[in-house]
């Protein structure tokens, strides 16, 4: 009975006016197409998905819509009508807004403040324009009631939880009566319960004829919000397919096709099953991961598999001590520690970040002095550098890591992506450590980068130490991993053994989408 209405239900959205229509969309960048010939339409009072590995072309795609790029081919059109967005502004203007992933909000203005932040309804008062508090007001509680929220439009945002914060995000988009709304990864950071009310107020937006383009990683709430779902690879549309007629292993399978990664294969040099622990975590709770149980050999690559809000970088800075850890117990080389940053650098730990510019570099300082950072002590004598010395590391690890510089004293801020990454390696290089944590290592570098950085990291592991290797891209853990363990939403959800697993089920492992 219910599949009946829900078909009804999809017939009837299936005749509704297009509002979105693109025509083989591109985008290139340098000389590098991330797009190609991509067709999408958005229906009223539909949602339409979006889905697709990390890099697939998802983001871009968004951000042309939403007027942030402008494509180099192809046509967009908005009710029938050709139109050409030259910024944010242009889109928001024709009835297109976006919901982010990150909550953007201003902590010490309240509710009604953050929904009007920019946009603020002024009145004429004694010949003079001043904020019409009263109307916003007004306004932000109907907004809030059509979304059955029960929120205090007094309280500052800093007061509520993350919840209630992406509410607010949205209202800050409803107020101005959109056409389109994209949501980008909306429930990321939030618990199950919270992530069902933030999903049943999307799909109650469909009643309004507002069209909305959904954008996720987790294919349990694909299934169960959408009503198309279109599947995104290596900037290529793959398929449009209708809800009713998909499954989760038909959509895994159109995201990751046949691909491997290079010619790039992880040979292990040593018998694993001889070597001890060299890293051990044991139920590792922080306010999103959950009971975390892991060991890493001596010699072994321990890949963690997670899309983005997974999990996997919290479990990265948990053990480096960047995070607050609420419970767990280390080892490292079969001693004990707290983890924090001074302390897991002399325990032997090293952390190569996902975010190499906001968090691996100093972008004003010399690649010399972004090398020698982390054991500045093995520099200096007497707090003075021994420049010589630092010079002289500095120039070997150029030469090992192949680091395309002018020199030691370059800028680092002036290298290439990848060329940046190489120097956040040579940091650990320059000393010793005992196990090595690379999250997202090769997110953003070229095909060449990507491989001299995967042989840099076989021969750590062959030399002895134990790696974990934090991925969101599947064919690279299928390549380097000795084992790979999947996270989801803080959990450990499975482990595999890479020539024994298909990437199929490892990608449900870190999707869901459970068909049955």
């Amino acid at each position: 009975m219910s599949s009946n209405i829900q078909k009804k239900e999809f017939t009837k959205s299936q005749n509704k006016e297009v509002i979105i229509n693109t025509k083989n969309i591109g985008k290139e960048f340098n000389g590098v197409w991330v797009l190609n010939d991509i067709n999408f339409d958005l229906k009223k009072g539909e949602i339409h998905s979006i889905v697709g590995e990390n890099g697939a072309g998802k983001s871009t795609f968004i951000k042309i819509l939403s007027g942030v790029h402008r494509p180099s081919s192809g046509e967009l059109q908005f009710k029938n009508k050709k139109v050409n967005f030259e910024n944010v502004k242009d889109s928001k203007n024709i009835g297109l807004r976006t919901v982010h992933q990150e909550i953007n909000l201003v902590p010490f203005f309240n509710v009604v403040e953050n929904i009007f932040t920019g946009t603020e309804f002024e009145k004429k008062f004694m010949g003079l324009n001043v904020l019409d508090k009263r109307k916003m007001r007004k306004k932000a509680k109907e907004v809030l009631d059509m979304l059955g929220a029960s929120i205090d439009i007094n309280k500052y945002v800093h007061q509520l939880d993350a919840s209630s914060q992406r509410i607010v995000q949205i209202s800050k988009v409803l107020v101005h009566e959109p056409d389109v709304v994209i949501f980008d990864e909306p429930t990321t950071a939030l618990g199950e319960d919270k992530r069902d009310k933030l999903l049943k107020i999307i799909s109650d937006l469909k009643e309004k004829d507002i069209g909305i383009i959904f954008v996720s990683h987790d294919l349990d709430e694909i299934m169960q919000i959408s009503d198309r779902i279109t599947v995104f690879r290596d900037g290529y549309k793959i398929d449009t397919l209708d809800k009713e007629e998909a499954s989760s292993d038909e959509i895994i399978q159109k995201m990751i096709g046949n691909k491997s990664f290079g010619n790039f294969k992880r040979v292990c040099k040593v018998n694993l099953a001889e070597k001890g622990p060299k890293f051990q975590v044991e139920n590792l709770k922080t306010d999103k991961l959950k009971n975390i149980n892991f060991k890493v050999k001596e010699c072994e690559i321990l890949g963690i598999a997670g899309v983005m809000g997974a999990g996997k970088t919290e479990i990265a800075k948990a053990i480096f001590g960047l995070d607050e850890v609420q419970q767990g117990k280390f080892k490292i080389n079969g001693e004990k520690y707290t983890p924090n940053p001074y302390k897991s650098v002399k325990k032997g730990l090293a952390l190569v970040p996902e975010e190499r510019q906001e968090e691996g570099l100093i972008p004003n300082m010399m690649v010399k002095e972004n090398i020698t950072l982390a054991y500045l002590d093995k520099w200096a004598k007497n707090g003075i550098i021994n420049f010589k010395s630092e010079l002289n590391i500095t120039k070997e690890l150029i030469d090992k890591l192949k680091i395309k510089t002018e020199g030691p004293k370059q800028g680092v801020k002036f290298l290439s992506g990848g060329n940046q990454q190489k120097v956040v390696l040579g940091r650990w290089l320059s000393s010793d450590f005992s196990v090595g944590i690379f999250d997202e290592v090769t997110k953003g570098i070229d095909v060449k980068a990507k491989e001299d950085i995967y042989n840099e990291i076989n021969d750590m592991a062959n030399n002895g130490k134990g790696i974990i290797f934090l991925s969101s891209y599947l064919p690279e853990l299928m390549s380097i991993s000795d084992r790979i363990i999947a996270i989801r939403n803080g959990k450990i959800i499975d482990e595999f053994i890479p020539n024994e697993a298909k990437q199929e089920d490892i990608m449900k492992a870190m999707l869901g989408g459970d068909d049955s």
